[in-house]
């Protein structure tokens, strides 16, 4: 499996066809580009196609990430109703954080199961 596959293959599982497409297509473009003129070496034009995919990614992550948090906030504030009743059971400060971090992480679960995007067919190219 060559280079560019494997990348064409993270980004189809992980990356936005837009972030694909206007980020790290034209990054391998430019990697087929100069590995036929020969400019740069191939070290240097695969971190460049490794810095496009990281920037798809970031970019993905930057935009998805203000529902996810709404998302999980809902779950966290009703199962932390029952938790504020109760808070006289714990005895310090720690127990109530790590209670309350624990719930938060517990309310990722239906998120990220419920919302977890569907799969698309693979692309070729």
């Amino acid at each position: 499996m060559s280079f560019e596959s494997r990348i064409v293959a993270f980004a189809d599982r992980f990356l936005s066809t837009r972030s694909f497409d206007l980020i790290v297509a034209p990054a391998l473009a430019d990697l087929e580009f100069e590995n036929e003129l020969g400019r740069r070496s191939v070290a240097s034009s695969r971190c460049a196609v490794l810095r496009a995919v990281a920037g798809g990614l970031r970019e993905d992550v930057s935009r998805d990430s203000a529902s996810l948090l709404k998302l999980t906030l809902l779950p966290f504030c009703y199962y932390m109703v029952p938790l504020a009743m109760g808070i006289e059971y714990f005895k310090t400060w720690p127990e109530i954080v790590a209670a309350f971090v624990i719930v938060l992480a517990l309310s990722m679960v239906p998120v990220l199961v419920c919302f977890w995007p569907a799969r698309h067919t693979p692309r070729v190219d």
